[in-house]
């Protein structure tokens, strides 16, 4: 009983950090920002993977547009960043290629992590909290390899499928082809009479 219900808890952790995840398809030559309101001291870290390790460009700015950090032609990363000042921060994806491009990418706004606040608490507190940030970020890791996982299979079942009508095709066609020089083989034996 208590196994199921372990597995079970792991089970629904595992789908609500899941859908914690934003996925968005970007298109070619396209850039996609997104916004999260920081307070001065407030943590906030992104992590980020694309499907098939496919580069793109990572920016983050300050509430001014000034560039904070940025990650050229990288196909996965993360970061994290304690708010210097007030306002509306944003991080950026950009694609460069001529392609769509999945992205996947998990942020944590202050809310998500309160924990890291500064506040009196023992050092062992601190590094729970810690423990738990790394926890988060496994997870996070976790579910990104899912998600490629997912493609994966996506691709290997398309791969699989074109294989076999193509093979079917090939039957068919060889068939056609044995058929037809039987068919020429005889009408030119009945021509000359000797079948």
């Amino acid at each position: 009983m208590f196994k199921q219900l372990a597995t079970f808890a792991l089970a629904l952790s595992l789908l609500a950090s899941y859908a914690a995840a934003y996925t968005t398809i970007m298109k070619p030559v396209s850039q996609e920002c997104y916004f999260e309101r920081l307070k001065q001291g407030n943590h906030f870290s992104i992590t980020f993977e694309t499907a098939g390790k496919l580069p793109i460009d990572f920016s983050l700015n300050d509430a001014n547009r000034v560039p904070i950090y940025s990650m050229p032609h990288t196909g996965d990363g993360s970061y994290s960043y304690t708010s210097t000042g007030e306002g509306r921060y944003s991080y950026c994806f950009k694609n460069n290629a001529p392609h769509e491009i999945v992205v996947n990418f998990n942020p944590h706004g202050p809310e998500d992590e309160v924990f890291l606040a500064t506040h009196d608490a023992s050092p062992a507190e601190n590094e729970v909290r810690k423990l738990s940030h790394n926890i988060e970020e496994v997870r996070d890791h976790f579910n990104f390899m899912l998600f490629r996982n997912e493609v994966h299979d996506q691709s290997v079942s398309d791969t699989q499928k074109r294989m076999f009508n193509w093979s079917i095709l090939q039957v068919l066609a060889l068939a056609g082809v044995c058929g037809w020089q039987i068919y020429y083989v005889r009408s030119l034996f009945k021509i000359r009479g000797v079948v």
